[in-house]
């Protein structure tokens, strides 16, 4: 147990020395300049497939942010501590190896320090597994799944929230999984109870307990001080009422014309207009799956043909047109298959060449002809004639989870079928009235209108107004920038491309990430995360034209509980009012702890008053005289 110091008013530190500022009365174009420096604070990662975003929570306790990164198979996942001078490093053993989902930090058995909980999969069924459970014991993660209760009900596990469903204190659990294979029993999705010293018992909860969705949002949209659900995809809304029970309000209050339920990657929770409820943002994309189904790139500019299929049992072609030879490069598939090996079959003679990783040129006297048998896994190129030449590919039996292919040195191409429109899907902007959302999405720009994988929201120019930054899958084999999304005075939204949070050409793709103000010097940060062989980068937010601020690291309330769904209220004299709740900046199988709580004031110098509702009840307010502060409220433990 943790050894609490009891701070009955504020500690508020200066950060920089405040003029006076006038309040902002416009909302002009800003430049942002994000400088990537996870080399400077040294953060190491290697190209490795993600699973949704990070996890954020100040694990240390020394009010800087430390963040869990999630790394799917390859390597592990990986825990950040953020020293005092703003220097990372990791902690010495792996949190978890394999096949890693999503994670959740949270003071589950209420002892003072920031445990952790990791859902992992099932191998696809056939191997169902528990979420692991790790307390952490004066700095030390111990997995104590084993005897906590958790250990029973395995899954092909998804997504952990931590949630206090009964309002009795503690921190309760959430477990959504992947949809059952045929002839697996019990529930899909599970709810345990916290019920102390360490232990957990499964909970019926009818209706979230069998709903479809892998990925969940924790908000409260009614303002009712209980936690809501928001789960997707398919998207569905839930009402908690405090005893465990959800009552799926989906209909209710969504608009009536609202269609949008499939695609959605990610969500976000931000009150993007001041009146202190929560609207929700939803980005929309394909996913890995529903790309890889005849979905082909060619830009007749460069000459370039990304293609990517399914993997499962097919016999598929494309034909094209080159005048001279052609380079393969990155042929490649994500096994499914023990052993598979797909290899190029040139020409009517089937010439084997080991699968093409990097650049090999092909000649049409290499590749003259076409084998009249295509009748092994692998790919076959071929020579026709006339400029013309054909690639096929056969995959025997369900043997990848997709097969992608790029080509140089082409003129056009005539696909044997339509190729699918991966990238074309609009964002969804859902304005909260009272309860109730609107569908403001019309206030989005075109930019928007793509495959995005993530959302996160942070005050990037401390306006006063949140900001949302979205990832996007970008093309096959080719990143393209992530965009900015800046409010402007709570009506429209800017598409900002250049802002220099972007790691340049990599056949990598846009998936999530977390905003927060990493240095605490006032500006909100970008921690971004790279699918598909990408690595995790730290961008600083080096924006000159940005407002004021203030910073509440919140701690736990006087009866000790933790900050997790806390409310805070930030009030100038103006009339001006922003409320945050300590959760997460965005969700997609993650949940992180944000309890170091950013608000941008815009040209406000102060008074200010912060008020604190913990979600036990208790309240706390302080006032500040002026802005660009932390201001330390609640109960801390000493710091590790």
């Amino acid at each position: 147990m943790y050894k609490f110091s009891i701070l009955l008013s504020a500690a508020v530190l200066s950060l920089s020395s405040c003029e006076s500022l006038h309040q902002q009365n416009s909302s002009p174009s800003r430049n942002f300049s994000f400088e990537d420096i996870s080399a400077d604070i040294g953060l190491m990662s290697q190209k490795s497939w993600k699973y949704g975003g990070p996890s954020l929570a100040d694990f240390s306790g020394n009010g800087r942010y430390d963040f869990v990164i999630g790394n799917h198979d390859e390597y592990p996942l990986a825990l950040w501590f953020t020293d005092d001078n703003g220097q990372v490093s990791q902690y010495p053993e792996p949190l978890r190896s394999g096949d890693v989902h999503g994670s959740a930090p949270a003071d589950y058995d209420n002892d003072g320090d920031v445990d952790i909980i990791i859902s992992v999969g099932g191998g696809n069924g056939t191997m169902p597994a528990p979420p692991r459970l790790l307390r952490n014991d004066d700095g030390v993660f111990k997995d104590v799944t084993i005897g906590s209760g958790l250990e029973n009900l395995g899954a092909r596990g998804r997504s952990v929230r931590w949630i206090d469903m009964d309002l009795d204190g503690d921190l309760d659990l959430f477990h959504v999984v992947a949809r059952q294979i045929p002839g697996e029993t019990g529930p899909r999705n599970t709810v345990f109870e916290n019920i102390g010293a360490g232990k957990f018992v499964f909970r019926e909860s009818p209706g979230i307990q069998e709903i479809e969705a892998e990925r969940v949002l924790v908000t409260d949209f009614n303002n009712d001080h209980i936690s809501d659900l928001v789960l997707f995809e398919p998207l569905s809304l839930w009402q908690g009422d405090g005893s465990f029970v959800y009552k799926e309000v989906t209909d209710n209050i969504l608009p009536k014309s609202f269609d949008h339920h499939e695609f959605i990657t990610a969500a976000a929770d931000a009150d993007i207009d001041n009146d202190g409820d929560r609207d929700l943002y939803f980005s929309r994309g394909k996913t890995y799956y529903q790309t890889a189904n005849n979905s082909v790139d060619f830009d007749p500019n460069t000459g370039r043909l990304d293609l990517r299929d399914e993997g499962n049992e097919s016999h598929d072609g494309i034909s094209f047109k080159a005048t001279g030879a052609v380079t393969l490069r990155e042929f490649w598939h994500w096994r499914r298959k023990k052993g598979l090996v797909l290899p190029v079959y040139l020409g009517s003679q089937k010439i084997r060449i080991e699968t093409p990783v990097d650049r090999t040129k092909i000649t049409q006297d290499l590749a003259t002809g076409f084998p009249e048998r295509v009748d092994e896994d692998g790919w076959y190129l071929g020579y026709l004639g006339d400029h013309q030449w054909r690639l096929e590919w056969r995959l025997i039996g369900n043997a990848a989870w997709d097969v992608r292919a790029s080509l140089e040195g082409i003129s056009s191409v005539s696909p044997d079928w339509i190729p699918q429109n991966y990238n074309n899907l609009s964002d969804i902007l859902l304005e909260n009235r009272n309860g109730r959302f609107e569908d403001i999405s019309d206030r989005l720009p075109p930019q928007t209108r793509d495959s995005n994988w993530g959302v996160t929201h942070g005050d990037f120019d401390n306006d006063g107004y949140e900001d949302f930054f979205i990832y996007r899958f970008g093309k096959l084999s080719q990143r393209v920038p992530d965009i900015l999304l800046r409010n402007k005075s709570g009506k429209d939204f800017e598409a900002i491309i250049e802002h220099g949070a972007f790691p340049g050409e990599t056949n990598a793709h846009g998936d999530m990430g977390a905003a927060f103000d990493f240095d605490l010097d006032g500006r909100i940060d970008l921690l971004n995360g790279d699918d598909d062989r990408g690595y995790w980068y730290l961008y600083k937010n080096n924006a000159e034209e940005v407002g004021s601020h203030v910073i509440v690291n919140l701690g736990y309330s006087q009866d000790f509980t933790d900050p997790l769904a806390a409310v805070v209220m930030v009030e100038a004299t103006d009339g001006f009012k922003q409320v945050k709740d300590v959760g997460s900046s965005g969700a997609v199988h993650s949940q992180s702890l944000m309890s170091i709580l950013h608000f941008g004031l815009g040209e406000r110098s102060g008074p200010f008053q912060v008020t604190v509702r913990w979600r036990d009840g208790q309240r706390e307010i302080i006032n500040l005289p002026v802005a660009n502060q932390i201001v330390d409220v609640g109960r801390f433990p000493e710091a590790k």
